[in-house]
């Protein structure tokens, strides 16, 4: 399979990269779950990047646990917040659900339903950043992108969630 075409239109083929498909298919996770084509994008303003720093590499499987054992969870480490590689974007196998697990204080809150809708969320946003002509009007767009994304996943725009956030900053 290849990329998706729209990104194909929108970054070049050095600008993405692949992500485990077939496996994660093979693994349990239904074609819903995952974004069409095989590759996501490396780097998207602000909000993402895949080259990550340390010892923690794309993809590596991290294991989360509390003291008291009412926490253990294994998740998939997908990319991290552009400018701070200690917030990390994880798929948790279990409910498909992306999460952001921030490594430097032990917290974990909800990205988007699944990775299909993050790569979606991914795509909007670089489209929003590509087209952007500076403060003028932004306010407006960051709106109208907010009613984009909130169609594509409602789940993704809980008060304590990440979008809202990324969104407040745009206006």
């Amino acid at each position: 399979m290849a990329a998706d075409p729209r990104f194909t239109a929108l970054w070049s083929e050095e600008e993405l990269i692949p992500y485990p498909r077939e496996a994660w298919l093979e693994g349990g996770f239904t074609p819903e779950m995952l974004p069409d084509g095989d590759e996501i994008p490396l780097d998207v303003a602000v909000v993402f990047t895949a080259f990550l720093e340390g010892d923690i590499e794309l993809y590596d499987t991290i294991q989360l646990t509390t003291e008291d054992g009412s926490l253990d969870i294994r998740l998939i480490v997908v990319g991290a917040v552009a400018d701070n590689n200690d917030l990390l974007y994880v798929l948790d196998p279990r409910t498909g659900e992306i999460l952001q697990c921030d490594l430097e204080q032990p917290d974990v809150q909800p990205v988007n339903s699944n990775f299909r809708t993050f790569v979606e969320f991914l795509y909007q946003f670089a489209v929003f950043v590509e087209a952007d002509e500076g403060k003028p009007g932004r306010a407006e767009r960051a709106e109208q992108l907010r009613m984009v994304l909130e169609s594509i996943d409602p789940a993704a725009f809980t008060p304590d969630g990440w979008w809202p956030l990324v969104i407040s900053q745009l206006k």
